[in-house]
């Protein structure tokens, strides 16, 4: 029996099989390629962080800090991205941009988040949250900062003492803070040194990280060294109880009492012991970071403290901390909507901003 006159021969069948087996193949190395940079995005771990001038932590009087934190444990690589408390946004319910820090006032920072992504096109599902006792305590907990601080900056610092032991001593009405209390407090606030290095206890380094004498984008920036250096300064504690090494560095030639952990074949005890000294970023931070998000984050500091020991040196630099204050229009002059001064911010441009900052290619 003939075959129908619209069939193709069996020949041509097989032919065309071949060609498309042969273009699958090809293509292969592209499908890989797009796996590969979907995996290296992967790799980065994104929390956002928020502090609070109330005493709450869920919930209150944002203070100056909104800023995205990505981790990379794989390289110990860390990203800050901050964005101004007076930008402008999109916000159901209101018919008229409100400010950034709007959404945390009235729903903690699950709205911020949520109100964030809403404007930004970002897909952040995790957040810290602390007041500025809390952060200042957990700034204590690794020895403070230390931060290049100006003249102007000192005297600004210390301007601040008067109105925050002003808001401390309505506490001690309240009952949640005694006299002695505010009075150490104040003290401990005062600064008398300045210049390069200038070490800050707690409460100093977030009265400088939100200071704003002189704009909000020069604050968003203290703010970030702040953060930096105190995850410098958790990865410097770390140090000093481990002794990191990979299969290619080999064991450490001296461990002076200490504990030694390959980064390479970490054992679940290893990770508990570094987790062990991260214990106060967990504890003091109303969040809701999963165990997966909270292990990024100590082995991103591992790998930190790992490469400091290396090189012998402070790597905080930006090979390693890169920080970016946003949005673009931080530096330019005010909005004003209804009445409020802020920043009205093209929302595609910043979104792409926070996409290029958060996954660009370090090695570029």
């Amino acid at each position: 029996m003939k075959e129908s006159s619209n069939r193709k021969p069996r020949s041509l069948r097989v032919l065309f099989r071949l060609i498309a087996l042969a273009l699958v193949l090809c293509l292969l190395p592209a499908f890989a390629a797009a796996e590969s940079a979907e995996e290296e995005a992967g790799e980065w771990v994104e929390f956002l962080l928020i502090c609070n001038e109330g005493m709450n932590n869920d919930k209150g009087n944002a203070g100056n800090t909104l800023m995205v934190v990505s981790m990379n444990p794989e390289k110990g690589k860390i990203r800050l991205l901050m964005f101004t408390w007076d930008t402008f946004i999109e916000y159901e319910g209101y018919d008229v941009p409100q400010k950034l820090d709007m959404p945390y006032r009235n729903n903690g920072p699950e709205g911020a988040m949520k109100v964030f992504n809403a404007n930004f096109g970002t897909n952040i599902q995790h957040y810290m949250s602390l007041n500025y006792l809390n952060l200042a305590s957990m700034i204590d907990d690794y020895g403070g900062v230390d931060v290049d601080i100006s003249r102007a900056e000192r005297n600004a610092l210390n301007g601040m003492v008067g109105s925050k032991k002003n808001q401390l001593l309505a506490q001690v009405d309240s009952g949640l803070l005694t006299q002695a209390m505010v009075d150490m407090l104040a003290d401990e606030y005062y600064l008398t040194e300045f210049g390069p290095g200038t070490h800050l206890n707690g409460l100093q380094a977030v009265g400088y990280g939100w200071l704003q004498y002189d704009s909000v984008y020069n604050c968003c920036g203290r703010e970030a060294k702040v953060i930096a250096s105190m995850f410098e300064n958790c990865s410097n504690t770390i140090s000093k109880k481990i002794a990191f090494y990979t299969d290619a560095s080999g064991f450490p030639e001296k461990l002076n009492g200490r504990r030694a952990v390959n980064l390479d074949n970490m054992t679940q005890s290893d990770y508990e012991f570094i987790r062990a000294q991260l214990a106060p970023i967990f504890q003091k931070s109303y969040n809701n970071l999963p165990e997966d998000v909270i292990r990024s984050i100590t082995v991103s500091l591992a790998r930190v403290a790992y490469e400091a020991s290396r090189q012998g040196a402070d790597i905080f630099d930006e090979d390693h901390v890169k920080f970016k204050v946003l949005p673009l229009e931080a530096t330019q002059e005010y909005d004003i909507i209804a009445g409020a001064k802020g920043h009205i911010v093209d929302k595609e441009a910043n979104s792409k901003a926070i996409r290029e900052f958060l996954l660009q290619d370090d090695d570029n």
